[in-house]
């Protein structure tokens, strides 16, 4: 993997990624994006322009690295290892990583905890492992061990008042799912053909 030093948010990391294929695109690319359908991504890497951020998800991004900053020491004492967030890339695939540790062999990805994540974590107690994760979440993370070639991925989903303290807290484990990869990589085949 060839590591980028970008800020993500930043100019920089944004024409970074209009040159990629992107993880956090890879869903809308697979069509299992709640976000972004298949034919905007088509529309937005063809001509080069993306719709415009508006206020209520500039407020969403913002929030999510908020509570994915006060995540990862959570996580790190899960992995047993510093995490620190990092972009990369292998060939045309890229991922921007929550976190990802020196040696490259564990992931960190992190998302804000909602109605939809509580009731997975709910219903499968312990038990819970990646591959109960919805669909959008499993494709950015196997386009994350793609990239970095690391064994696994920790997911995480928090909630944290804005004090800073956690509210409530859920993880489990990702590990890569050959046939999902093969999709991945036929799919954004497809998408360049397109």
């Amino acid at each position: 993997m060839k590591t980028r030093d970008l800020l993500q948010g930043s100019p920089e990391w944004l024409a970074y990624r209009a040159g990629h294929f992107n993880a956090s695109d890879a869903p809308a690319m697979m069509g299992v994006s709640p976000y972004k359908t298949r034919a905007a991504l088509l529309r937005e890497m063809h001509t080069g322009v993306a719709e415009p951020v508006d206020a209520g998800t500039q407020k969403r991004f913002d929030n999510g690295h908020r509570l994915e900053a006060l995540a990862r020491p959570l996580a790190e004492e899960i992995v047993g290892q510093d995490l620190y967030p990092v972009t990369g890339s292998e060939g045309r695939l890229s991922a921007s990583f929550d976190g990802l540790t020196l040696d490259e062999t564990i992931g960190f990805e992190h998302k804000h905890l909602n109605a939809e994540l509580k009731a997975l974590f709910a219903a499968n107690g312990d038990a819970m492992d990646g591959s109960q994760l919805p669909a959008m979440h499993r494709v950015q993370m196997e386009q994350q061990l793609m990239v970095s070639g690391a064994e696994r991925v920790l997911f995480m989903t928090s909630d944290w008042d804005h004090g800073g303290n956690l509210i409530e807290e859920h993880h489990c484990w990702y590990r890569s799912d050959p046939a999902l990869r093969q999709r991945i990589v036929d799919g954004w085949a497809q998408f360049a053909a397109e």
